[in-house]
Formats: C-alpha cells, structure tokens, sequence
C-alpha cells in the first residue's frame, strides 16, 4: 500500500489530474474538495476502482468536463482476499509463484483492456463506457485506465435473478459489438493474446482446477449432490487448461470476433430506476472468438435454470439477429444454427469456471456482517440453484457433444 497514492495505490493525485485534464484538453484544475470513493471493494476481482469526484476550478463556461470519473488499477488484492477465505485445500491458487503468475497476468490484462477500448472508440453506440484516460503497463511505467462514471447505475448481481427482457438488451448489445469487431481488423498484439490458456496453465494446478466445485458441498452435502460433483470433478480433467474458448472459430472456420470473456453479472451495469441496461465494463479478459461466450456467462449468473434452458434459444436468436442487422458491409461469419452448435461446444467450459468461483462468492456473502441470517441464506439458495443446475447441464451437455 501506498498512502500518497490513491486508494492506497502508485498513481498519485498529480499525476492522475495532469493525465485527465491533458486528455480533456482543459484548463480547469481539481478543486479542494477532491475525494475518492473505493467502488469496487468486494464486486471486482482484478483491480482496485474508485469513483473520482473531480471538484473542477476555473472551468469555461463552454466546457463538459464530467464531474465523476472512474479510475480503475490493476490489483490482486480483491481476488486474495475471496481466495483466502476459502479452506486451504479449495484455493483455486496457491504459492508465490501462483501469484506471481497472477500479478503477470493482470498486466497483461490491463493492456488488453486499453486495447479493446482503443478499437471501440469510435463506436460510441456501443454499450462501453467512454475512455478518458488509458495508459498501458511498460517496463517503466504502471498502468491505469480513467472512463465515465455511468449515473444511477447499480451492478446486476449474482444472487439475484433477472427478467428474460434484460437478458435480451444484453444479447443485442453483444450482437452489436461482435458486427463492430467485423468492420475492421483489430490490429493491436494484445488482442490477439490467449491469455485465457495462459493464465490456466500457469495459475492453476489440475488439482485445484478439478477441485473447485468441491466448495459447493458445504452449502449441500445431500447424496445427489455429491453424486454431482463426484462427475464434474472428473470431467474436469478433459477440460483443463484446454484452449477451446480462443480457437473454436479456427476449428470451425470462422472469422473471430471480439468477446469479453469474463461477462458476468458484476461486469454489467443496469438502470438504478429502470432496471434497463446501461453499459458492459471490464475487458481485461478479451480475447479473439465466438461471441455467444459472453452471453453463456451471463445466462448462468442472472438466470435461474429453468429460465435460462426455456430461452437459449431465444436469447441467441437475439444476439444473432443484432450482429447480423449491424453488419453494415461485413459479412456474417457464421450461421443461426452453426452459433448454436457452438453455444454446446464451449458450455462445458464456461460451466466449470463459473460454479468453481461460486463457492468462492458465498463465502463472501456468508462472511458480510452487514447481512441478517436471512439474507445470506436467501443469496446463498439463489446462487446454489444456479450452480447445480449448471452443472446438471454440464453432463447433459458434455454427452451431446461427444456424439
């Protein structure tokens, strides 16, 4: 930790303002009444945000400067403090040199990022927060990333369940960012990283890949339960470190697109009124691929089972038919049915990652004195439905594929 810096970070108030108002091109300076609000203890795993209130002095009358700004830095911290909690034997990372792996990876995630912000930037329909301010990890300097502060937006959350409708916005906003990724080549090396890959084979042992969804039998030891994850544990071992995600489209034939790869409910930020959606943040994961991945990840965590097998179809159709009217002069890269086909084949995937974290968001919840006893075991039964279900999936899935 830092104390000059801000939350306790290497990017110091000068630095930040110079860098923001060089970006802005303004004269205006931040006033006394400067602060910080850390926004993201305990909703995101990889870095450290806090909502900027900017307290700007000697603006012209002319001038639009935003009066919030968020500044995101790259950290590990968050991802310590859910991995920690877990027993020992359920860590999914373990070892300094784990971490060291972790840290390597966060760097590279955070240049990802600025990348995938830098292609988007002149797309401004798409639902991306607008950057400020991005400055890519060097041998010289730390890394940070400055974008708008979304008013009276909350997080969706995994312990709720949200509206077919909502997930619709969310498949057309997908849809359209796969037919901008079409338009033009991204030509950046880093978003032609498989970091994915990368990260698994370096951060994870077999052991601790396979063994994640073990931490789900603390929240249910029934015999059908453990009977559950007795056969996932196993078919983890076919699915680790496996670079399906980033290289389906070239098994299959296809032009890739941009995918976030980590489109879960804390990555996606609604209407505090409306309920409606407003923007999809955090692209450190994006990578070269299928689009239909981002909305596999976001079903699973908004959507209860039976809500999410009654729609996939719908909701694909939905994504599909998006990218295709926004396509301008590309050309679709791939069929109704063949998304659908490819919806299956990375399923699994997607799968075990999502209820191997669970486990870990519980905790969590089980450890926040702010909630009453029954708000945890309200959050803990909605999350738990949600990972047992996917995991039934999983199997029917699994065997579909394989035929």
């Amino acid at each position: 930790n830092n104390e000059e810096g801000i939350l306790g970070t290497l990017v110091t108030w000068e630095e930040f303002e110079n860098n923001l108002r060089t970006s802005l091109k303004t004269e205006a300076t931040f006033g006394p009444n400067k602060a910080v609000v850390n926004i993201g203890d305990g909703k995101g795993f990889a870095s450290c945000t806090g909502m900027i209130d900017c307290d700007w002095v000697g603006a012209r009358a002319d001038e639009n400067l935003p009066s919030k700004v968020v500044l995101k830095i790259p950290s590990s911290i968050p991802f310590r403090k859910l991995n920690d909690a877990m027993p020992e034997e359920l860590r999914a990372i373990k070892g300094a040199e784990a971490w060291g792996e972790m840290e390597a990876a966060l760097r590279k995630g955070h240049n990802i990022e600025i990348a995938t912000y830098e292609f988007f930037d002149s797309s401004p329909a798409l639902k991306i927060p607008q950057k400020f301010y991005g400055r890519k990890f060097t041998d010289e300097e730390n890394g940070y990333l400055c974008v708008e502060f979304m008013q009276n937006s909350k997080m969706m959350e995994f312990f709720e369940n949200y509206s077919v409708d909502l997930l619709k916005q969310i498949a057309r906003a997908l849809g359209k960012l796969g037919a901008c990724s079409l338009q033009k080549e991204p030509t950046d090396p880093d978003l032609h990283m498989n970091l994915f890959t990368e990260f698994i084979g370096k951060t994870f042992t077999k052991e601790s890949f396979c063994g994640m969804n073990k931490g789900l039998l603390a929240y249910d030891s029934s015999e059908k339960t453990d009977e559950l994850i007795d056969k996932t544990v196993k078919l983890a071992e076919e699915y680790y470190a496996s670079d399906l995600i980033v290289s389906i489209h070239k098994q299959m034939g296809f032009r890739p697109v941009l995918v976030n790869g980590d489109c879960h409910t804390g990555n996606v930020l609604i209407d505090n009124d409306t309920g409606d959606l407003l923007a999809l943040i955090d692209w450190q994961s994006t990578h070269l691929g299928v689009g239909v991945e981002d909305l596999i990840r976001v079903m699973l965590f908004s959507l209860t089972p039976e809500m999410r097998r009654e729609n996939t179809d719908v909701l694909i159709e939905e994504m599909y038919n998006s990218m295709t009217e926004n396509l301008a002069e590309a050309e679709a890269p791939y069929t109704l049915q063949q998304l659908k086909i490819v919806y299956d084949l990375i399923f699994p995937q997607c799968v075990l990652f999502f209820a191997g974290f669970g486990p870990m968001l519980m905790k969590k919840y089980e450890n926040d004195p702010t909630l009453s006893p029954e708000q945890r075991q309200k959050m803990i039964h909605v999350e738990m439905d949600k990972c047992l279900g996917a995991l039934e999936d999983l199997l029917v899935i699994h065997e579909k594929n394989k035929e």
